[in-house]
């Protein structure tokens, strides 16, 4: 079986791994995940698990695509295992290193810092004002919740919900 029997995976190693480093494999397959469907991870997955049954692709090729150097077959079909079983379970194995993704109201990952404007006017608990729809939140800090995050707005340290911000 030649890698080009195999497109979704092909694709996946040549747009996703080919450029990231082998020690942050993990936060790559929390990105894929965060960035494909369900039905393009599952296509991926299969393939990876028909490669792994199979003995009939070069090694070589794999290397090349994946930008990855493996001294045996036994080695490249490991790897394969890892990333096979990273996918499947959903990225929890690639967010146990301690990678939450959190994403906004529209679906776009947010980083340490990024800027966020609120959509919808919302009421401070224990404040006298309140933000009103199209407030620019700039330095946004991540908390260990994909649904939270936290940011100074007037002074004041506030948790804001992710669904009711989007990035700027």
């Amino acid at each position: 079986m030649s890698l080009d029997k195999t497109p979704a995976l092909k694709s996946f190693l040549s747009t996703y791994i080919a450029d990231a480093d082998q020690e942050q494999d993990a936060e790559t397959f929390a990105r894929f995940l965060s960035t494909s469907s369900g039905a393009q991870a599952a296509q991926v997955v299969a393939e990876l698990k028909r490669a792994i049954d199979s003995s009939a692709w070069s090694i070589e090729d794999l290397g090349v695509i994946s930008n990855r150097w493996f001294g045996d077959a036994d080695e490249a079909k490991a790897w394969l295992s890892d990333v096979a079983s990273a996918l499947s379970s959903g990225g929890d194995s690639a967010n146990a290193g301690g990678a939450v993704v959190v994403k906004d109201s529209n679906g776009a990952v947010l980083s340490e810092g990024d800027s966020v404007m609120v959509i919808k006017d919302l009421k401070v608990k224990g404040g006298s004002s309140d933000l009103k729809r199209g407030t620019l939140v700039k330095k946004i800090h991540l908390i260990d919740d994909a649904e939270n995050v936290e940011c100074r707005v007037d002074g004041s340290t506030l948790v804001l919900k992710t669904c009711f911000l989007k990035k700027a």
